[in-house]
């Protein structure tokens, strides 16, 4: 199997693994906070609908800058329903298809940096930011929306056997 069609297969796993949780969110339980000092089920839902539009900006751009000086910073819009929150998901995911399918492979191993009104929070090679965002940073906040589902008393998907 070559890289690309690895990359694919990862991709299309986790994202199954997601859209399962996602598609099992009651509307009643969007606004449940586990405490106050945690987010909520919907910024949650947000988060994880919008995570895989980050792929063509780690894969085809050079740096992104979450804050840039003198333009709006990035903010996960929130949704207003969990149907919402699966359509938005559905639509960020095939994009994020297409860039996999398309990218340039070569740039693996290209710096990519992470700024935050002009200052440089991180350089990291290209492919361990893709991991690192598109992989764990997904699996840790399905995780938290796991946990809340149970705690709101929601029947959730067996992700691992």
């Amino acid at each position: 199997m070559d890289l690309r069609a690895a990359m694919l297969l990862e991709f299309d796993h986790e994202s199954q693994l997601t859209r399962s949780v996602l598609e099992v969110v009651p509307n009643a339980s969007l606004d449940f906070q586990a405490e106050p000092s945690l987010r909520p089920i919907r910024w949650n839902v947000s988060h994880l609908a919008d995570i895989p539009s980050w792929a063509r900006v780690i894969l085809t751009e050079a740096e992104y800058d979450v804050a840039p000086v003198g333009g709006p910073p990035h903010e996960t819009a929130m949704v207003e329903s969990a149907e919402q929150g699966v359509a938005l998901f559905d639509a960020n995911r095939a994009i994020a298809r297409e860039t996999i399918e398309t990218f340039d492979l070569d740039s693996l191993d290209d710096s990519w940096t992470l700024k935050a009104g002009g200052q440089t929070l991180s350089t990291q090679p290209r492919h361990l930011v893709y991991r690192m965002y598109m992989v764990s940073h997904v699996a840790h906040h399905r995780g938290h929306l796991l946990a809340y589902l149970r705690m709101c008393g929601v029947d959730t998907p067996r992700l691992y056997g």
